[in-house]
């Protein structure tokens, strides 16, 4: 399936601005949760030290930028100060890595459903791609903003071209 198609898909569910913006930031609230452990786990790669938190942030990014280039370079920016902020919480004490990293998690998910809930009056997104997705909506949110710029005309016509709409989204 196309980006145009699996944005297609996604655009109805998520119409208010509000959820919009929630989703956005849900996304990376999402990812600092994961990161908060990967960079637990540390490896040196020819004398610099790295952690699975990068290895995370890479692929997120590279997935992303494989997507929609523009938006996915857009949507990878804020992943260098998210994985700081991870990296800096891994230092706390241990029991405190892991209430930050839950609390962050748990916070997201009820932002995100409530806005599904309350300012979208839909279901949640969950069938439209599953935990992939998580990571990658703001390659779909700035894609928006992206059309309201004026860019993106060509996938622009290709989404709102309409066509068959399936059921389900796979990331």
């Amino acid at each position: 399936m196309s980006f145009a198609d699996k944005l297609r898909v996604w655009m109805p569910l998520h119409e208010n601005r509000v959820s919009r913006a929630v989703h956005f930031l849900g996304a990376y609230m999402f990812i600092f949760a994961l990161l908060v452990p990967l960079g637990l786990v540390r490896f040196s790669v020819g004398g610099t030290e790295l952690s699975a938190a990068h290895v995370l942030v890479a692929a997120v990014a590279i997935y992303a930028v494989s997507l929609e280039w523009t938006a996915g370079i857009l949507m990878s920016l804020p992943l260098i100060p998210t994985l700081n902020a991870a990296l800096g919480v891994g230092h706390l004490p241990g029991p405190t890595v892991a209430i930050v990293a839950v609390s962050v998690m748990v916070v997201r998910f009820a932002l995100v459903v409530g806005a599904h809930i309350v300012l979208e009056k839909k279901t949640h997104g969950l069938s439209l791609g599953g935990p992939l997705l998580f990571f990658i909506e703001p390659v779909y949110l700035l894609t928006l903003v992206l059309f309201g710029m004026g860019l993106k005309r060509g996938l622009h016509a290709r989404v709102t071209a309409g066509g068959p709409q399936p059921a389900t989204l796979t990331a």
